[in-house]
């Protein structure tokens, strides 16, 4: 089994309306030793326009970010199946992580359904997907792993030392390196012994 945790940058809140300008993966295996990283940054698609209000939250809270967005942008069509190229070097189960995963899975499958002939998931059947039905959402595994309510694990209220160092920065790669350590020492609390 593979972990694909995952972050995304998008230039608003819609698949479609607005663009997917980052994508990011970090691929952790079973033994939870990382084992892989997928970055590119991605050209808005025609006919999408940037959300002024996360356009606005971009210039006044992550300027760097932004400017991050900009380089070296490849055609999505390009991303996505580069992405799934590389996910499929791993052996099934694939697993998709996300924190949220409603927010970046929606965003990956929705670009992996526009550029390729792969889903995230199977939709009962419907699909040629990538990983395993569902994926695992963060906050849902800090919450059951840690015993607090779902408010209080989320994660600006999580112990820094879970994410060992790693800030949350709005540049996916930083971000997706994040989660897997964020990952990592959840399942850790969960193992036996």
């Amino acid at each position: 089994m593979t972990y694909f945790v995952t972050d995304i940058e998008a230039d608003g809140p819609f698949p479609g309306a607005n663009a997917l300008r980052s994508l990011a993966s970090v691929a952790v295996s079973d033994a939870l030793d990382e084992v892989g990283e997928f970055t590119a940054n991605v050209e808005p698609s025609p006919g999408t326009r940037p959300s002024p209000a996360t356009m606005a939250w971009f210039q006044r809270d992550a300027p760097d970010a932004w400017a991050a967005l900009q380089v070296d942008p490849r055609p999505a069509s390009e991303v996505m199946t580069a992405f799934v190229r590389w996910v499929e070097t791993f052996a099934p189960p694939r697993i998709f992580v996300a924190h949220p995963v409603i927010f970046d899975g929606l965003w990956v499958d929705h670009y992996l359904a526009a550029c390729t002939d792969r889903r995230l998931y199977s939709y009962a059947g419907h699909a040629d997907a990538l990983f395993v039905d569902g994926g695992l959402d963060l906050a849902s595994l800090a919450m059951g792993s840690l015993g607090r309510s779902f408010i209080e694990s989320r994660r600006d209220r999580l112990p820094p030392a879970l994410f060992e160092g790693r800030g949350h920065s709005h540049l996916a790669i930083a971000d997706a390196r994040g989660y897997a350590r964020l990952l990592r020492n959840l399942l850790r609390l969960k193992q036996p012994g």
